[in-house]
């Protein structure tokens, strides 16, 4: 992508292959997910013919472009594609560190064939933000781990396939794959969250799991810092769906300005409403421009720490406020369950509490421009 926002060609036919699919094979049925809270397991079947070899190697040390990755981001929000399968594509950027090899290949393999959605369980009931000081348990026996504990408010667990879980394995945190075959592995709902898909939210009990230790995840001890790398490029990608969601928003409220009259003229004449508009459009391509700043760095193995907070803090503060003065520019009719912009506001809320708070994300940036003496 260059400074002005012009795609090269690769980047304009990936975009455009998947612009054509969700126009031909999901908008038309989405009405109908919702309707039946049904998780189209399909999507990574055609997710796999589509994209996925572009979104992971099968080696860790080749570099995935994350520009690319990003403007599929910006896309899927666009859509309100569905969260697993966006969430998945990030979360699938562990399975390169599995340390023994059979089992990494059976995985990405058949991740790359579209037959996984993964969990990322690192949240806990008592243990939100503070990723580190976690409860969950790893103990070793011979040669296998006994993983003892709960992941709660994390993503996909009804419906996933894989489990990435960190652990305390005694001198630090581990992350460990689960597969959902294995006993003591208690996947469930939290029905009561603003969700749009079954299964989409909930937690995880893990009863005494046995788990090979064929199936760790980079190095034991060390898994904390894997996890904090993976989770800081993962934000702007979280960062860039808000935007393309807020995007969505404001392009449907621009023409709702523009169709709907009050006092004998168009309500976008009205400096309350436009304005209002413009201030958003503004914002949201002033975090945009930081997005792809923060992934083109990424790829150029640049430290882009403060970039990626910036875009997760302050980029989703950005489009959940886009979005309500969206819906506010409808009205009453915004506000109503038969409305997509509802749905926005619903979804875009919940980037302001997964993979890491406003307040998380200036902490990050506050320790990175003061150094730990001199910052909270």
């Amino acid at each position: 992508m260059e400074l002005n926002g012009k795609l090269n060609d690769e980047e304009e036919l990936i975009k455009n292959s998947f612009d054509e699919y969700c126009e031909k094979n999901y908008v038309p049925y989405y009405e109908e997910y919702l309707r039946n809270r049904i998780f189209p397991r399909k999507i990574m079947k055609d997710l796999s013919e589509l994209l996925l070899p572009s979104t992971i190697s099968l080696d860790k040390d080749e570099k995935v472009d994350d520009v690319i990755l990003g403007i599929l981001s910006e896309e899927m929000g666009k859509y309100e594609f569905p969260l697993p399968a966006f969430l998945s594509i990030h979360f699938s950027k562990l399975l390169p560190y599995i340390n023994d090899e059979a089992i990494r290949e059976k995985y990405i393999n058949q991740y790359l064939a579209g037959e996984s959605i993964i969990c990322g369980a690192y949240t806990e009931p008592g243990h939100g933000s503070d990723a580190y000081h976690i409860a969950t348990e790893a103990r070793k026996s011979g040669s296998d781990y006994i993983l003892s504990g709960e992941k709660s408010f994390v993503s996909n667990p009804g419906i996933s396939d894989i489990y990435m879980i960190s652990a305390r394995t005694g001198k630090g945190i581990s992350i460990l794959m689960a597969d959902r075959s294995m006993d003591g592995l208690e996947p469930y709902e939290i029905e009561n969250m603003a969700y749009l898909f079954r299964g989409e939210f909930g937690g995880i009990r893990m009863n005494n799991v046995k788990v090979p230790g064929t199936y760790l995840v980079g190095e034991e001890n060390k898994g904390f810092k894997l996890l904090m790398d993976i989770l800081s490029i993962q934000r702007v990608h979280v960062g860039l769906y808000a935007i393309g969601i807020a995007e969505g928003a404001l392009n449907e409220a621009i023409e709702y300005a523009k169709m709907r009259k009050a006092f004998g003229m168009p309500i976008s004449k009205f400096e309350a409403v436009s304005f209002r508009l413009a201030e958003d459009m503004a914002k949201i391509e002033s975090i945009r421009t930081l997005a792809y700043k923060a992934l083109a760095m990424e790829n150029s193995g640049m430290d882009n720490s403060i970039e990626s907070a910036a875009v997760k803090g302050y980029g989703c503060e950005v489009a959940f406020n886009a979005v309500s003065d969206a819906l506010q520019t409808l009205g009453a009719a915004g506000y109503s369950k038969t409305s997509s912009m509802e749905r926005k506001f619903r979804i875009s809320r919940g980037f302001l509490l997964g993979d890491g708070t406003p307040d998380i994300q200036k902490l990050i940036i506050s320790r990175k421009i003061f150094g730990r003496d001199f910052s909270p």
